[in-house]
């Protein structure tokens, strides 16, 4: 064999070695980062999860809030029953002095 074709595939070796050295180093990360896409995965499905779980608690809290809204409505209401037949209405209510007042104006 002669001197050139023995540096010749000498460097080959080299170049394969360091072939080798970069495809198990791109191995490695890339098994990395199929382990970080797991990881992300799972994260993804627990997020779908809570998400899940934040939309079935606002539709529970929007049902609360219209029956709270309801209840309140018919309190109001009720109230306003209430102040009509004691005469509390706006304006209909006289003070104990407006009437002794009217009271000696007409004798």
């Amino acid at each position: 064999m002669s001197p050139i074709t023995l540096t010749f595939e000498a460097v080959l070796a080299i170049m394969l070695a360091a072939c080798l050295y970069y495809f198990w180093r791109l191995d490695r990360r890339l098994a990395a980062l199929r382990n970080g896409q797991d990881g992300v995965r799972a994260a993804a499905a627990e997020l779908v999860e809570a998400t899940a779980q934040a939309e079935a608690a606002v539709r529970s809290l929007r049902l609360t809030a219209q029956e709270a809204g309801r209840d309140l409505q018919a309190r109001i209401n009720d109230a306003r029953a209430t102040a009509d037949r004691l005469g509390l209405g706006a304006g209909r209510m006289r003070s104990s002095a407006d009437l002794a007042g009217a009271g000696r104006r007409s004798l």
